[in-house]
């Protein structure tokens, strides 16, 4: 099974640990750099000593248990690290980003939230705190449970069929039912979180709540307290089995921390998720035979086996007409100029009625293909899934290899921009109980984020069929955007408005492994995703009225650019940092 999705298994994976769905201690910037500390100090001391990771970490690892009781202080007495959960503060707002969505620093997060609540005096100021806190801890909740749901459907659909597409990530979305599914992962999370407290309890729960991702990534309007039944029922009888073949996983947990997490990332995390999606099948099984209570919610059929040809023609009868008339786009491409911006850019900056076309069709040649898949038992068949409505025709727009109009590629720089400004603004109100206006311009925007979207969507445009291409070419762009941009302004201006020194993987400070990460993810979702639903919006306003804000917003962005060019946004919080945290964060970080 992962042999056959390799890639698109390691990247769900991948993108879990960094969410905080699962498998967050991968992409651990703590372990890893806590590590190459204790390497370093070892060649300092002069020594040969090699530090073998204990089996206590890596049942860690594996069952979520801390059974080493170690606390760790800063200089000055403050606890700072419990077990896998971060109370010190970070440097950098990537690493902010990936640290404060993982599984114990959405509690970190609460923490600071308590405590920077109880050190203002403005009630305005907590008003605010409060606010902010709640905002960017439901975002990271949603994020959390949604992909703890979608990864676990791209495992279950690689399970029966050949072929699996990226966009399957969506099918939560395409059910409707996705709100009623976060929630009942939510209390899920929430029981675990309580049993916990009991130890043995801890224990029997994580087994016996095992598989309800699975449960409900195969029925999303499933009760809750249905689902957890089902599962303890399913597990009943089953968990020394399943104890026995998670430990079978441990060398390759310790190999991984000799790694520093890379072949937990590239095998070992995939690997194991492929065997707990292969045991939920057995159980699963197993349960129908048996007829156990509630058995009845798992009625996806066509997951666990694969449906006839006769009954696949049927139901896909009006496809099977529509491929056999042949498309044909060559006569709506243009030549000259015009021709090369929409092929090679994907820009049209003359809309036309030929264009609206030509993005129909070629949505259309894309529904086909996957319809041959589908014809052909490859891929799951939607249309046979009972929990997919027949009149749920927004999830089927979201068709990523349009072309995007010249006000549209603009309206989404500003969008982007406004978005990680927000996003970064949110953080430090929660970090440093007060406001910031983040980033070099004086406007409620971070053009580093908005133009990564735009360069992304234009300059990789002719790779959007191939994901992991675009995704590698991704990283490469950000990542010479960013560096090129650092450089500029400590060139220009003399001031740092970032510095990754000390961080894992970085380049002389301006660039870093953990923030390209999260420059790929959020392209790969911009690309996919937010872009095409965006446009679908946009479609909506009328050209003369988008072509009117897009004249207002540009010329209110670069009054902006002008006046910053001698008058830079600067100080505390932007380019003047708190030298005690700088301090508590390079021990931490080196």
């Amino acid at each position: 099974m992962l042999k056959k999705h390799y890639t698109l298994l390691v990247i769900a994976c991948l993108i879990a640990a960094i969410a905080g769905s699962s498998y967050s201690y991968s992409v651990s910037a703590s372990t890893y750099t806590s590590s190459i500390k204790e390497a370093a100090d070892v060649v300092d001391a002069g020594t040969t000593y090699i530090d073998v990771p204990s089996i206590g970490d890596a049942l860690y690892k594996l069952f979520g248990l801390d059974l080493s009781g170690t606390f760790q202080y800063d200089e000055e007495g403050k606890l700072t690290h419990i077990g896998d959960l971060e109370l010190g503060r970070r440097k950098g707002v990537y690493s902010s980003l990936l640290n404060r969505i993982s599984n114990a620093r959405f509690f970190s997060l609460a923490l600071q939230t308590v405590h920077s609540l109880i050190t203002t005096k403005s009630l305005a100021l907590d008003f605010n705190i409060l606010i902010a806190s709640m905002i960017v801890m439901g975002i990271t909740a949603f994020v959390k449970h949604f992909y703890s749901i979608a990864y676990r459907r791209i495992f279950m659909e690689s399970y029966q069929y050949d072929v699996t597409k990226s966009s399957r990530f969506l099918f939560l979305f395409r059910t409707g039912k996705w709100l009623k599914a976060c929630t009942t992962i939510f209390v899920v999370n929430v029981y675990q979180f309580l049993w916990n407290f009991t130890i043995i309890g801890g224990i029997i729960a994580r087994y016996d709540y095992m598989f309800i991702p699975y449960i409900v990534a195969e029925n999303p309007g499933i009760d809750r307290r249905e689902a957890i039944r089902l599962s303890k029922r399913m597990v009943y009888g089953h968990r020394f089995d399943l104890f026995k073949t998670q430990l079978s996983f441990l060398p390759w947990l310790v190999l991984g921390r000799f790694t520093f997490g890379i072949s937990d990332i590239l095998f070992a995390n995939p690997y194991l998720e492929a065997t707990i999606c292969q045991y939920y099948f057995a159980l699963r099984k197993m349960a129908k035979i048996q007829g156990v209570s509630y058995v009845n919610n798992l009625n996806d059929t066509y997951l666990a086996e694969k449906a006839s040809y006769a009954y696949i023609e049927e139901k896909y009868a009006d496809v099977v007409e529509m491929m056999t008339n042949d498309l044909d786009v060559r006569d709506l491409e243009h030549e000259g100029l015009r021709g090369f911006v929409e092929d090679h850019l994907g820009i049209i900056y003359k809309n036309d009625e030929d264009q609206d076309l030509y993005n129909a069709a070629i949505e259309e040649t894309d529904v086909i293909d996957d319809y041959h898949q589908i014809l052909n038992l490859r891929q799951y068949p939607d249309r046979l899934s009972p929990y997919v409505s027949e009149n749920r025709k927004e999830s089927d727009q979201i068709h990523y290899l349009r072309r995007y109009s010249l006000t549209s590629i603009i309206l989404m720089f500003f969008s982007f921009s406004f978005v990680g400004w927000l996003w970064e603004v949110l953080l430090h109100i929660i970090n440093d109980g007060r406001f910031v206006n983040r980033g070099v311009m004086h406007g409620p925007w971070l053009p580093i984020y908005g133009s990564g979207a735009v360069l992304i969507l234009v300059m990789l445009f002719r790779y959007r069929r191939k994901p992991v291409v675009e995704a590698t070419l991704m990283i490469l762009l950000c990542g010479v955007v960013e560096y090129l941009g650092s450089w500029y302004l400590e060139v220009t201006k003399g001031l740092k408005w970032w510095d990754y020194s000390g961080y894992f993987i970085n380049l002389h400070g301006r660039i870093c492994a953990e923030g390209l990460t999260v420059f790929m993810i959020g392209g790969l979702a911009a690309v996919y995703v937010l872009a095409p639903l965006l446009d679908n919006r946009l479609k909506k306003i009328s050209r003369p009225l988008k072509a009117m804000i897009c004249l207002l917003l540009l010329l209110a962005f670069g009054y902006d650019m002008y006046y910053t060019h001698d008058h830079p946004n600067t100080g505390k919080g932007i380019t003047d940092y708190d030298e005690v945290s700088y301090r508590t964060d390079q021990k931490g970080r080196q």
